[in-house]
């Protein structure tokens, strides 16, 4: 009796268990019973998905293992994107199912004629996916070609018939495998048919299919969205049917002004910039002579004939320009004189032999909008990935300018270009790209810019552009090589010294590699980063949905000949950077940057960033933060970089001066980013 009393505590907590496991298999099993009850009638248009997915993972094997049309490969990593792309697909094409079936289903409650639903919703679902999978070749060799997706607007600028025949010319030199498009649009639909036919006679079962698609379903959501998230990957995936999607219903209109707007908008920036550059060498064109763009400015002969800019171009000087990822200016040491030790030794030390501005912010967010907005001179757009959405637009940048100046521009990345379409952009821009699946690590890839630079671009008589962009420093903090596991386990407001630390290593091997070459001493070392990280402070932690300081605030010096050792004060952004570097090129030319040269000093300077639903304004020292979609604002003092003390309600005639001020000006760099040149 004892033992049984002992006992039965186990005993009632099997009999549980085995009871519960019970009720738990009984709801699976009915409620793929009721799948199966509600797929029997639409059994084709279930064979009809599966056989379209398989079609969509040859297509995508097409589009991701092959070369770009000018003999490189699409993406550096394919094996990173096809799983990706596969679960992507999926998901959409069980969506669309159930879509359909629910319309079925009202169909057949209002006809009460079961067959005739099903045959006449079989027929619409097939010539949908029909449609669908002729329109995704074309988005794949679009991107392909220009790299962004096919869309109304890229489809209403291409709509004559010339552009057919240049479709037939490029399917004709593309040198992945010419012509293959072709055969692509006429035996995608046959393929497509034959596998539908093939399913209907293998797989009779209609329980089994609806088990595999319920756990395949789940498997691919959790790929997507929990086991191996990739923002700037799904983008670069997104399947035709999303673009369609955003466009109708996501994507806010294309920004358009009347003519009034255009006039007071473009009064309001010009009056800005005036006060701000606080010189009259540029003057801006009427709205017909820009093509409708108040941001567009012209050199007067007065600063074309100038002697510092006719010196500065007879120098031909050289620009290496090093982009450091997620480089916190909270973590850098001459940002913050009572970080002990600084995780940033080297550039501590340069910074004290060059100009190093202590306010400066990202324009965008997050590597994408940090890299485009300092070579575009241009905030980044507020709604749209400029990236993906904007890349059939002509915008030059200083990079462009350069090349087109005689410079030698080359682009250097640990990180693969491809990734998050900045690949398109620098093949615009440089004359060359340098990315190699084994050179990730920032040693290994700065031992490849070492023997570049010293080597090849050293020795030859054309002046250059190097930009480098590092990687080890990057989410979450273990790439750095030699980390101990001990330190891989730390708090990620530990892990990012150490990473910052090893990509600080790097850079000082680089420099010290070629500071004792004759044609660098007619060389700008310019170091900056694409943007912060958020740990926590201020209550965020994730790269959207916010702007303080711990992502936006960033490192930024210019070290070279005639640059006077300084710490600048002026607020500045990413934006200050395009016509920075082209005056030091001694080039002026017409352009649309929203920024300034920061050299000349003047004034307090003003910062403007667009980030993922929020914008930010530097201005009148203050800066202050809009989160339009929740009414939610955020003002410090300039002088706050670590914006410890929040003041907006203590300053609301100031929150609503710089609000004004802010909206109108993101407003015109969305605008003139989507009109472009």
């Amino acid at each position: 009796m004892r033992i049984i009393r002992k006992k039965s505590p186990y005993i009632v907590s099997s009999l549980l268990n085995i009871a519960f496991f019970t009720i738990f298999s009984n709801m699976i099993q009915n409620f793929l019973n009721k799948i199966k009850d509600l797929l029997a009638p639409y059994k084709n248009i279930a064979y009809i998905s599966l056989a379209v997915w398989c079609t969509h993972i040859v297509l995508r094997i097409l589009l991701l293992f092959r070369n770009n049309p000018y003999g490189f490969p699409f993406v550096s990593k394919p094996d990173w994107y096809i799983f990706h792309a596969i679960t992507l697909d999926f998901l959409w094409i069980c969506n669309s199912l159930v879509v359909f079936m629910i319309i079925g289903a009202a169909f057949q409650a209002a006809t009460k004629k079961r067959v005739t639903a099903a045959k006449t919703l079989t027929i619409i679902y097939a010539v949908f996916h029909s449609i669908l999978l002729i329109a995704t070749i074309f988005d794949h060799e679009l991107m392909r070609f220009l790299g962004c997706h096919l869309s109304f607007g890229l489809a209403n600028t291409y709509k004559d018939v010339s552009s057919f025949r240049m479709f037939w010319d490029y399917s004709a030199n593309d040198n992945s495998i010419p012509f293959i498009q072709f055969f692509m649009f006429a035996l995608v639909i046959p393929i497509t048919y034959f596998l539908y036919k093939l399913y209907l006679r293998k797989f009779t079962s209609v329980k089994k299919f609806s088990i595999f698609m319920v756990i395949f379903y789940v498997i691919s959501y959790l790929f997507i969205n929990v086991i191996w998230t990739g923002h700037g990957r799904l983008k670069k995936l997104r399947p035709v049917v999303s673009t369609v999607y955003r466009e109708l219903f996501e994507i806010q209109k294309k920004t358009e002004f009347s003519d009034g707007e255009l006039l007071a908008y473009g009064k309001m920036y010009q009056e800005l910039w005036q006060r701000l550059e606080g010189d009259s060498l540029w003057e801006f064109s009427s709205a017909k002579e820009s093509n409708g763009l108040p941001l567009y400015r012209i050199p007067k002969q007065e600063l074309l004939q100038s002697e510092q800019l006719k010196q500065q171009r007879s120098l031909k000087p050289n620009f290496i320009l090093i982009l450091m990822e997620s480089e916190r200016g909270l973590n850098v040491g001459c940002l913050n004189p009572n970080l002990k030790p600084s995780p940033t030794p080297f550039i501590d030390s340069i910074a004290a032999n060059s100009r190093l501005w202590e306010r400066m912010h990202t324009s965008g967010l997050p590597t994408t909008g940090g890299v485009l907005t300092t070579h575009l001179g241009i905030s980044d757009h507020s709604t749209l990935s400029a990236a993906t959405d904007l890349v059939q637009q002509n915008l030059p940048s200083f990079a462009s300018t350069l090349t087109d100046s005689g410079y030698t521009t080359h682009y250097m990345s640990a990180a693969d270009p491809a990734w998050d379409n900045l690949g398109v952009w620098m093949s615009k821009w440089y004359t060359a790209q340098h990315y190699d699946r084994s050179r990730e690590d920032d040693s290994t890839f700065i031992d490849h810019a070492i023997s570049f630079i010293r080597d090849t671009l050293g020795s030859q008589e054309k002046p250059f552009l190097a930009t480098l962009m590092t990687r080890s420093n990057h989410y979450p903090f273990n790439f750095a090589a030699g980390m101990t596991e001990e330190q891989k386990q730390k708090p990620l407001t530990e892990r990012i010294n150490y990473t910052m630390a090893y990509a600080d290593r790097q850079v000082s091997r680089l420099i010290h590699a070629i500071e004792n070459k004759d044609w660098y001493q007619n060389t700008y070392v310019i170091i900056m980063a694409d943007h912060g990280f958020p740990l926590g402070e201020n209550g965020s932690s994730t790269m959207t949905g916010y702007a303080f300081s711990n992502a936006t605030w960033i490192p930024f010096l210019i070290h070279g000949k005639g640059i006077e050792p300084a710490r600048d004060t002026a607020t500045a952004s990413q934006m200050d950077i395009a016509p920075t570097i082209l005056e030091l090129a001694g080039i002026a030319v017409p352009n649309i940057f929203m920024g300034h040269n920061l050299l000349r000093g003047h004034g307090e300077g003003y910062s403007l960033g667009a980030y993922t639903g929020v914008k930010a304004i530097g201005l009148d020292s203050y800066r202050l933060i809009s989160k339009p979609s929740t009414e939610e604002k955020w003002l410090f003092a300039e002088g706050d970089t670590r914006q410890d003390k929040e003041v907006s309600k203590e300053h609301e005639d100031v929150v609503k001066r710089l609000r004004g001020k802010l909206d109108s000006l993101v407003k015109l760099a969305d605008y003139s980013l989507e009109k472009g040149l």
